[in-house]
This record gives C-alpha cells, sequence and structure tokens, in this order.
C-alpha cells in the first residue's frame, strides 16, 4: 500500500448522518462495503476514473447526505 498524495481524493462517510440504507453500496460496490447492521465502511485507498465515477453517484443517490469526497491535503 502507498502514501496517499495531496490532492488525491477519497470516500467518506459521516456516520452520524448514515442511517444504513445501503445505496451507496450498490452504486460503488468496489469502494463501499456494508456491516452486518447495513452501514457503510468505504475504502480508504484514492479514487480512479472509474472509482470517482462511482463515488460521486453515490454520493448524489445517498438520501441523508452521508457520503462526500474529501480532497487529501
Amino acid at each position: 500500500m502507498r502514501d496517499h498524495r495531496p490532492g488525491e481524493e477519497v470516500l467518506r462517510v459521516n456516520m452520524i448522518a448514515c442511517d444504513g440504507i445501503g445505496i451507496c453500496a450498490h452504486l460503488a460496490p468496489e469502494l463501499v462495503r456494508v456491516d452486518s447492521w447495513g452501514f457503510p465502511i468505504v475504502s480508504a485507498l484514492p479514487l480512479d476514473r472509474s472509482g470517482r465515477r462511482h463515488a460521486r453517484a453515490a454520493v448524489r443517490a445517498c438520501p441523508h447526505k452521508a457520503l462526500f469526497i474529501d480532497k487529501l491535503t
């Protein structure tokens, strides 16, 4: 595993806002898996082109706006 570089983007989740619906895992299965209660576990890896497209779809579809894309500093 390599170090993250400034400017790279990663998918994050606000666990307080999340309701464990699981839409994100369906839209971005390579980035998100769910635990036994249905809450997301997101990949810490930087997003590549395909991952960014799937992450954006999951962010847009999240009914509680709990997902976001974070740019590393």
